[in-house]
């Protein structure tokens, strides 16, 4: 179940940034993140998602649905918090009781799985996950 919850998340997050790069005509190579030359405000909305990128990250929001990630170059990361999030404010999720110490041992089963890992920043393991393998 819980792969199927980051690949939900990890997907939406990509979608979102699909929309954002047809919606202002954004090639590939061009960081999703707001700088001062790019065409769209660091608070916006396209389509169903409304965004605010701050920091290092963005928050989203699709109806009720909240996710909340960070880029680590170009990389999607998010932490425990994050995706608990998304499992609470996700109508099909919600429904499961995760306690803190059971998503925590499913998420590590991920990275035992080669599909997660933590990010190393600097020689530092930090508990932050990013996505290594296949999710779908």
């Amino acid at each position: 179940m819980i792969k199927q919850i980051v690949s939900d998340f990890i997907s939406d997050i990509k979608n979102f940034e699909f929309l954002l790069r047809k919606e202002y005509n954004l090639t590939y190579d061009q960081r999703i993140m707001p700088s001062i030359d790019h065409p769209y405000n660091k608070k916006g909305q396209v389509e169903n998602y409304t965004y605010w990128f701050h920091g290092n990250g963005c928050t989203l929001k699709n109806g009720n649905i909240e996710y909340h990630y960070n880029y680590h170059i170009h990389e999607i990361t998010f932490s425990f918090w994050p995706i608990k999030t998304f499992i609470e404010t996700h109508p099909q999720y919600d429904i499961e009781d995760w306690p803190d110490k059971l998503l925590e041992r499913e998420l590590y089963r991920l990275i035992e799985q080669d599909i997660l890992a933590y990010l190393i920043d600097g020689g530092v393991v930090l508990q932050v996950y990013r996505v290594t393998g296949n999710l779908y």
